[in-house]
C-alpha cells in the first residue's frame, strides 16, 4: 500500500494539480511499478527515510516541462524535498505563465538568475553573470532567486528560448569542475548537469557548501535506489545513507534542544 503521509511542497502540489486537470493518462516506461507516493521510486527502495531538511540563503524556482512532472527520473523534485521553504515549482508555458511566478520575477526585493548552459544563451538577449563571493556580497540585499529550467535538455533550450518572458533576466555562468554523476539520464555533452546537479552548483556559487554537499547526498541516494527501482533489487546502505541519517539525527536534536 502506498501511503500518502508526506509533506506536500511546491513540486507535490504542483504534480496534484496537474494530474486533477489532467486530460490525459502519462505513459512511460516503469508504469507498472509499485512507487511511494511522494519520493516516486518503488516501495522497497523508498529513499524517504534518508530525506534531509534545511533552509538555504537563496531560492530556487523549478520551471518544469510539464512531463517532467510525471517522470520519475526528474531530479527536480529533489531540491524542493530537502530546502521546501526557499523551492517552488511552476509548469512552463510559452504565452501564458503562470502570474505567481511573473510576481516572483518581477519583485525588486529579487535578483533572478537563470541557470542554463552558456551555449544555449547564444543569440539572445539575455546576460551572463558570474557569481562569486563579490557578487553575492554586492546583492546582499536581494534575494538570490536561481530560475532552473527542468525538462530534457531539448526541452529545457526550447523553454529558454521561446519564453520571451524571461528575456533580459541573466543567465548565471556555471564553471566547469564538476563531473556529471547522474547515473539515469545520459546527455550527449559534458557541461550538461541534471536539475539537481546544477542547483548543488548554485549553492557552492554563494558560499553554501554544507548545503550543496548535502543535496549531492541526497542526489546519490536516488540515483543509488533508481537502479535498484529499475533493476528489482533491494539497494544496499552506503557511506551516503550513513552521513544523510547523521545530519537527520543532529538535526532533530537542536530542534529539540530549542
Amino acid at each position: 500500500m502506498v501511503s500518502s503521509d508526506f509533506s506536500m511542497n511546491s513540486y507535490h502540489q504542483l504534480r496534484q494539480y496537474c494530474i486533477a486537470n489532467s486530460t490525459r493518462e502519462f505513459n512511460a516506461r516503469g508504469k507498472s511499478v509499485v512507487r511511494c507516493e511522494s519520493c516516486q521510486l518503488a516501495i522497497k527502495a523508498c529513499i524517504c527515510a534518508w530525506r534531509p531538511q534545511t533552509n538555504i540563503s537563496c531560492e530556487f524556482i523549478l520551471l518544469m516541462h510539464r512531463e517532467e512532472l510525471f517522470k520519475p527520473t526528474n531530479t527536480g523534485r529533489l531540491i524542493a524535498d530537502i530546502f521546501p521553504q526557499q523551492t517552488r515549482a511552476f509548469c512552463w508555458s510559452r504565452t501564458q505563465p503562470d502570474p505567481n511566478l511573473l510576481s516572483i520575477l518581477n519583485d525588486p526585493r529579487r535578483i533572478n538568475l537563470i541557470v542554463f548552459p552558456d551555449e544555449s544563451t547564444e543569440g539572445s538577449i539575455s546576460p551572463s553573470v558570474t557569481v562569486d563571493e563579490s557578487f553575492v556580497h554586492s546583492h546582499s540585499d536581494k534575494i538570490i532567486t536561481c530560475i532552473l529550467l527542468d525538462g530534457t535538455w531539448k526541452q529545457s533550450g526550447r523553454m529558454f528560448h521561446l519564453s520571451r518572458w524571461l528575456d533580459n533576466i541573466p543567465c548565471v555562468s556555471l564553471p566547469d569542475v564538476m563531473t556529471k554523476s547522474y547515473a539515469v539520464r545520459k546527455s550527449h555533452l559534458e557541461h550538461y548537469l541534471s536539475t539537481a546537479e546544477a542547483a548543488a552548483l548554485c549553492l557552492d556559487l554563494i558560499g553554501d557548501t554544507q548545503s550543496a554537499n548535502l543535496l549531492r547526498d541526497y542526489f546519490g541516494i536516488f540515483n543509488q535506489h533508481y537502479l535498484a527501482t529499475r533493476g528489482g533489487y533491494t539497494p544496499e546502505t552506503t557511506e551516503i545513507h550513513q552521513r544523510l541519517s547523521a545530519f537527520m539525527d543532529a538535526s532533530e536534536i537542536l530542534t529539540t534542544a530549542k
